[in-house]
C-alpha cells in the first residue's frame, strides 16, 4: 500500500488541478482525497512542491531491436522511458530485420512484457524491407500487435504505394505515418539550408524536401479520406500546410519532437556531428512556428524520435554519420520549460505528452481517478540536473545536451501499478 501526500494533481480528464493526497492499494487508486492520514504498513511518499500526472505514451522510438543492440535494446530503452515518465512507447520498424513479419512484431511485445517496466508496442512497416516497394501484410501485423504502419528512417517515396498504404492502413482501422522527406531535394544535405550550413560549408538540407512530402500525404488524405500521421514536423511551412489540411478536412494528425522544440541548427557551430538528426534542427523562426502549433492543437503531440547511436558511429564525418539523437529523458523538461514560457498550460502539457498520443494508437490513456490502476509520473517542476553520461540511462549518449542542464526532473513512474522508476 502507497500513500503519496500533498501532491499537486494535474489530470484535464478529471478536471483535477489542486493539492490532493492519494491511496493505492494493490495497485489500484483507491481513494483521492486532501488531508489521507498515514497508517500502519503503508509506504508514505511526500509529493510536496510534486506535480502528478498521468504517466507519457511515446508513439515514436528506436529501441534497435532486433540488430542493433549495440546502440540500445528493449531493456535499455525501457529503463530510459520510466526515467523520463513514460510507460508506453512504440517502437520505430527500422531494425535489422525490418518490422515486416509477424514473429518481430511478437518478439517486440513479448521482450517488453519480460522486461516489465513498461508498454512496448510496435509499429510495423509499410513496406517489405522498408523498400519503398511492396505493402507488408497489414492485417496479418495488425492482428499480431502492431499498433501502426510507418517506414520510418525512409520515406515512402512512391506516391501510389503511399497512397494504397493509407486505404488498406485506414481499412484497418489503423493509420500509416510517414517520414516526410524528398530524397531527390535532400540529396546528401546534413544542415537545414541557410546562414549556418552556408557560413560553415556544410552540405545543404532544404526545408522543402520536408515540406513537399507534408503537402502530398495532406493531399492524399483530403483525396482517400484516410488518416495520415505527419512524423517530426519541423519546419514552419509544415506546419502552415498541416494546418491548411485540417481546415479542408483531412484526417492528418502530426507529432513535434523535444529537439525539434529547443534546439537550432546553430548547435552546428563545432562542426559537432552530435547535432546531425533527420529532419535536420532548423532556425528560431521555425521552432517558434512549431511551438504555437503544438500550442494550438495544429500539431497534436510530442513524440521524442529517440534515436540512439553508439559513439564511434557519431564521431564519423558529418556525411557518413547517422543521423538522429536521444529524447526521452530530456521531453519533459524541454516541454514544462514552454509551460513557464506560457506557450501553454500544465493541462495542455498533459494532452500533448498523455493523453493525445495514448488515443491516437487506441489505447485508454491513464488517468487519475478513484478505481483505475496506478499509471503516473511524479516530477519535480524546479529540480534542476545535469545531462551526462551517468544521468542518462540508455546505452548511448548521443545528444547535444550532454554537459547542459534542464529543469523539471521526474522522481517517480508508476506503470501497472507499481514504482518502475524513483530517482
Amino acid at each position: 500500500m502507497i500513500l503519496i501526500k500533498n501532491g499537486h494533481i494535474v489530470d484535464p480528464q478529471n478536471n483535477l488541478n489542486d493539492k490532493f493526497d492519494i491511496l493505492i492499494e494493490k495497485g489500484e487508486i483507491k481513494r483521492i482525497e486532501k488531508n489521507i492520514q498515514p497508517f500502519a504498513g503503508c509506504e508514505v511518499i511526500d509529493a510536496e512542491g510534486k506535480i502528478i500526472t498521468p504517466s507519457f505514451t511515446d508513439i515514436h522510438v528506436h529501441f534497435r531491436d532486433p540488430g542493433q543492440t549495440y546502440k540500445e535494446d528493449i531493456e535499455s530503452g525501457s529503463k530510459a522511458a520510466v526515467a523520463g515518465g513514460y510507460t508506453t512507447v512504440v517502437c520505430m520498424p527500422n531494425t535489422i530485420p525490418a518490422i515486416d513479419d509477424v514473429p518481430i512484431v511478437r518478439y517486440i511485445i513479448e521482450k517488453g512484457e519480460e522486461v516489465g517496466l513498461c508498454r512496448v508496442l510496435p509499429a510495423a512497416a509499410i513496406t517489405k524491407g522498408r523498400k519503398g516497394k511492396e505493402l507488408t501484410e497489414m492485417a496479418l501485423l495488425k492482428d499480431a500487435g502492431a499498433v501502426y504502419f510507418t517506414d520510418d528512417g525512409a520515406p515512402v517515396m512512391d506516391s501510389f504505394i503511399m497512397r494504397k498504404a493509407m486505404e488498406y492502413a485506414g481499412s484497418l482501422g489503423t493509420f500509416v505515418a510517414d517520414h516526410c522527406e524528398d530524397l531527390n531535394l535532400s540529396q546528401n544535405g546534413v544542415a537545414h539550408e541557410g546562414e549556418i550550413a552556408a557560413a560553415l560549408g556544410l552540405p545543404p538540407l532544404p526545408p522543402e524536401a520536408e515540406d513537399t512530402m507534408v503537402a502530398r500525404d495532406c493531399i492524399l488524405s483530403i483525396q482517400t479520406g484516410m488518416p495520415v500521421h505527419i512524423c517530426h514536423i519541423s519546419s514552419k511551412l509544415s506546419v502552415e500546410i498541416v494546418a491548411w489540411a485540417k481546415a479542408m478536412g483531412a484526417k492528418v494528425t502530426a507529432e513535434v519532437t523535444p529537439h525539434h522544440l529547443y534546439l537550432t541548427d546553430e548547435e552546428f557551430l563545432d562542426f559537432s556531428c552530435i547535432a546531425k538528426v533527420s529532419p535536420p534542427l532548423r532556425t528560431h523562426e521555425d521552432i517558434e512556428a512549431t511551438r504555437w502549433a503544438l500550442a494550438s492543437g495544429i500539431v497534436d503531440f510530442v513524440a521524442t524520435d529517440h534515436a540512439p547511436h553508439a559513439h564511434y558511429e557519431k564521431m564519423q564525418e558529418l556525411q557518413a554519420c547517422p543521423p538522429g539523437m536521444l529524447g526521452l529523458q530530456f521531453a519533459l523538461p524541454i516541454v514544462l520549460d514552454l509551460v513557464k514560457k506560457d506557450y501553454f498550460d500544465l493541462d495542455r502539457m498533459v494532452e500533448v505528452m498523455s493523453i493525445q498520443p495514448a488515443k491516437k494508437i487506441g489505447l485508454k490513456p491513464p488517468q487519475i481517478k478513484e478505481g483505475e490502476i496506478a499509471e503516473l509520473t511524479i516530477f519535480d517542476p524546479f529540480e534542476t540536473w545535469e545531462v551526462n553520461e551517468e544521468t542518462i540511462l540508455s546505452k548511448s549518449k548521443n545528444t547535444p545536451l550532454l554537459g547542459r542542464k534542464l529543469t523539471g526532473k521526474v522522481k517517480y513512474t508508476f506503470f501497472n501499478g507499481k514504482i518502475v522508476y524513483r530517482d
